[in-house]
């Protein structure tokens, strides 16, 4: 059987352990632990220090940036997302969507999260952008797309799924903004998920 290598990128003593006994040892009951197993020493150290990707310049054609958020009621059990596309600080689309999946509704709001944020890729890559930065308030919406956390529900596991299968085709960029605190296209975002479910 092939040798696994775990990278610790936070944890008590960050690094690469040849065993899983070794690496628990670093994450178990530490908060906040990232950590992940990787078959070659190469990409567990890619984990540890991502190699720097180029920057990217947002005032170019070919990039743009999309502001998401998700809504819940409870009343009809109905998750939405509200997305809001920008480029040179111009709003060039919005737009919005109800669901009620049963496998996903016991995420509530999350559900909208993560499916405003592939609508918004989708959109993009539809549009023939090279490049999308997306702003949320929610850290799954990054931590899953880079495998930082595990998935153990419908609603990571099919994102990460969709995931996967988009990001060949267009560079994504995460950035992460604080919820309810004034920014002007995050509320935005909000507010059109909130009229999709009628709130």
């Amino acid at each position: 059987m092939a040798s696994k290598f775990y990278a610790v990128k936070k944890g008590r003593k960050p690094g690469i352990y040849k065993t899983w006994p070794d690496a628990q040892k670093q994450v178990a009951g530490f908060s906040g632990a990232q950590f992940k197993s990787f078959m070659t020493e190469q990409e567990a150290r890619d984990f540890i220090n991502p190699p720097s990707k180029p920057a990217v310049d947002w005032l170019a054609d070919d990039t743009i940036e999309a502001y998401v958020d998700g809504s819940f009621d409870r009343s009809s059990s109905r998750y939405a997302y509200g997305a809001v596309i920008v480029k040179n600080g111009q709003v060039v689309e919005t737009f919005s969507e109800a669901s009620n999946d049963p496998r996903y509704v016991e995420s509530f709001q999350i559900a909208g999260e993560v499916f405003g944020a592939l609508a918004a890729i989708r959109w993009a890559i539809e549009k023939g952008y090279k490049a999308i930065n997306i702003r949320y308030d929610y850290m799954g919406i990054e931590q899953w797309a880079t495998g930082m956390w595990k998935a153990n529900k419908p609603v990571s596991q099919d994102y990460i799924a969709q995931f996967k299968e988009l990001a060949p085709q267009i560079a994504v960029h995460f950035q992460k903004e604080k919820a309810h605190t004034g920014v002007e296209y995050n509320e935005m975002a909000d507010q059109l998920a909130k009229r999709a479910l009628g709130l």
